[in-house]
């Protein structure tokens, strides 16, 4: 019965990737929005362009290196063992996050925009590796590591050839992006936490939710908050959302 059961949730799941990836085809090609890189926030201050843009990303420079530095002591019951690599490239990938969001803030456009978009999808499909490896399986979860993360590469690098070529294509990229936003509900709510304080990843979701938000609506954001842009805030709370996980990481106790 359990195994018939563990065989369905998978099968949703798979069912839902491997449609997802259908559909995207049936989309044309999704250039990059030529006013992407126009930010609403472009004061300088200090010298430096940008500003505000620009030192949002500490935080996610500190959190990722806090969080490297707490897994290399971490009491091992509190993390699954097997997958220790996932959770290492997503702290590591949030820090080279912040310092590419950096470079790309100091200068916005589609040759800078790789170096941040490049540590992104590491961070998207090492995080989705760490929440299969908690909530399905260790095993799947190691083995998926490696194919996601060149997945993921491969979309920012696909999407930054096509653009170069004068005709950007957008589509694996999204699906990288928002395909695990979809599954990862899915599995926190199909199956069973191996560690307390699961609910950190639902504040987790949200919180970068939230920050999604934010980004669409910068402009607007700014004028209503005078002076603190959407863009901006997308950056505060999407570190704040991996300091909750880091957190969890230090106060949960296992379960199984």
């Amino acid at each position: 019965m359990m195994t018939n059961n563990l065989d369905y949730r998978a099968s949703i799941l798979i069912a839902i990737a491997s449609a997802s990836v259908i559909v995207m085809f049936f989309f044309p090609a999704i250039p990059q929005d030529r006013f992407y890189h126009e930010f609403a926030d472009q004061r300088e201050m200090l010298g430096i362009k940008h500003f505000f843009n620009v030192v949002s990303n500490l935080p996610f420079i500190l959190v990722g290196l806090f969080g490297v530095k707490t897994l290399l002591s971490v009491d091992r019951s509190k993390i699954v063992d097997v997958i220790l690599p996932s959770y290492m490239l997503f702290f590591s990938s949030v820090a080279l996050l912040g310092s590419g969001s950096i470079y790309y803030h100091l200068d916005p456009n589609n040759r800078t925009l790789i170096w941040d978009r490049l540590p992104m999808t590491l961070a998207f499909m090492s995080f989705f590796s760490v929440i299969v490896g908690e909530y399905i399986s260790k095993e799947v979860a190691s083995k998926l590591l490696y194919p996601l993360l060149l997945t993921g590469l491969a979309s920012v690098l696909y999407w930054h050839y096509t653009e170069s070529q004068g005709h950007g294509d957008l589509r694996l990229y999204g699906l990288v992006q928002f395909l695990p936003l979809l599954l990862m509900p899915l599995i926190l709510v199909m199956y069973k936490p191996r560690f307390t304080h699961g609910r950190a990843y639902w504040i987790f979701l949200g919180l970068y939710g939230v920050a999604k938000a934010f980004e669409v609506a910068d402009s607007p954001v700014y004028h209503w908050l005078y002076g603190i842009s959407g863009h901006t805030l997308k950056h505060l709370l999407a570190a704040l959302g991996c300091y909750v996980f880091l957190r969890q990481i230090a106060e949960r106790q296992r379960l199984f």
